[in-house]
């Protein structure tokens, strides 16, 4: 049994079906171009967040920096102070210098356009 909407001449059904894929390949790229703007604005907005951690990072290196310096000064305020004493407190983590390059460095993403 035919559905009413389709025409009996086979031209007519022919030209029926190519303007119904017509339509949905319409529908399928306005969906696309959709999930295009998507992603651009997900891409936008992790670059940002990332911008944002990097110096985050920076900054809290910075401020670790002058932390110890401080923490030096005071101790050495103090009185007399061994060479050990103050090479643990100068030294740093092996991470400490790497975390920060890695966070400065852009971010190598698929920006998907």
């Amino acid at each position: 049994m035919q559905s009413l909407s389709i025409p009996t001449d086979p031209l007519a059904s022919i030209e029926h079906h190519l303007l119904s894929i017509e339509q949905r390949l319409d529908q399928q790229s306005i969906a696309l171009a959709a999930l295009r703007d998507e992603l651009a604005d997900a891409n936008r907005r992790a670059e940002w967040y990332h911008v944002q951690f990097s110096e985050m990072l920076r900054v809290l290196a910075r401020d670790l920096h002058e932390l110890r310096a401080t923490l030096i000064c005071s101790v050495v305020s103090e009185g007399p102070i061994s060479a050990q004493v103050i090479q643990s407190l100068l030294r740093e983590s092996p991470g400490d210098d790497r975390e920060v390059e890695l966070s400065a460095q852009p971010r190598a993403g698929n920006r998907g356009n």
